[in-house]
């Protein structure tokens, strides 16, 4: 048993993603072992961005999966009654995780996943590269939310390492962790490792593809910095909301990167790190925030979208 288990890990040392497209993992008449099925994974997810795409349209601009889900662990729980079950779907609108961010990071990852198979790139390496993309793509823009809103919305608990707001913070970093590993990964695999080098620290010559660095790459990374300023500086008017906390000084929002839901600590004095949800429509605002999110995405898909060296 042993000498199996130090075999095993001595392949998966030599080569990891041949020893996860290997790895059976069979359960009688299923295979769980999803990389071998990279392509129907890549099509259920699409076909689940198409869903939430639909989602969104029906249900409104700031509609978010919260809105059923919610109220229907609480109908089950018995604490809400059936005619109740709406009053609870409108109180969700616009809280947590839209459709559009579900749209967004889905098709992400399907177009990264499309694009690898011209490089042959399969399996579990496919799978792996297009998530940890995604993730990290994801993390980049939920930092610079909460450290823009933490400061200019004068909320500094949104980043302050307590729980429970440290579980998010956590996730996040995580995002960034995996994600830079991913990338780090996929350009390692870029070099021609057969090709001798002179130093240790040196580098092959021979690549089989580089990131997509060129003129458009500049110019939409400047354009996730442009956009990232208009928000920060909004120079339209914004629906005004107070908010009175537990010392008696009134919270107001204002015009340095506006929200539709503003997460609000109103006991200041609590240890629990965590605020109340207060949401304010405005399409505007969330235009902007919804395509700020897509640029960025957009932006990080594009430099990763590898081309041929020639």
């Amino acid at each position: 048993m042993f000498k199996l288990s130090r075999q095993k890990f001595q392949t998966f040392y030599d080569d990891p993603f041949t020893f996860m497209d290997n790895l059976n993992l069979k359960l009688k008449f299923i295979d769980l072992n999803i990389f071998k099925r990279y392509i129907r994974l890549r099509k259920s997810i699409l076909i689940l961005s198409m869903v939430c795409l639909v989602a969104w349209i029906i249900f409104g601009f700031d509609s978010t999966p919260l809105q059923f889900f919610d109220p229907l662990i609480e109908l089950a729980q018995g604490t809400i009654t059936v005619d109740q079950f709406w009053t609870r779907y409108n109180y969700f609108y616009g809280k947590e995780m839209h459709y559009s961010a579900f749209v967004i990071y889905g098709l992400m990852f399907y177009f990264l996943s499309k694009h690898f198979d011209k490089f042959n790139i399969a399996k579990s390496k496919n799978v792996c590269y297009s998530v940890t993309i995604t993730l990290f793509s994801v993390s980049l823009f939920e930092f610079y939310w909460m450290y823009s809103f933490a400061f200019w919305q004068n909320q500094p608990w949104i980043t302050t390492w307590q729980m429970p707001q440290l579980r998010i913070l956590l996730q996040n970093l995580a995002f960034l962790t995996f994600g830079s590993i991913g990338l780090f990964v996929l350009w390692i695999y870029s070099f021609d490792t057969t090709e001798q080098v002179t130093s240790f620290w040196s580098l092959p010559t021979r690549r089989f593809y580089m990131f997509n660095w060129n003129k458009k790459a500049l110019a939409l990374i400047c354009a996730c910095v442009g956009f990232a300023l208009l928000w920060w500086f909004y120079p339209f008017p914004v629906n005004r909301i107070t908010v009175q906390l537990s010392n008696g000084v009134l919270w107001v929002n204002n015009n340095h990167f506006p929200q539709t839901l503003y997460t609000v600590k109103t006991d200041v004095a609590s240890a629990v790190n965590a605020g109340e949800w207060f949401y304010v429509e405005d399409n505007l605002v969330h235009t902007l925030n919804t395509f700020i999110k897509f640029l960025w995405t957009y932006t990080v898909g594009y430099i990763c979208l590898i081309r041929e060296v020639k």
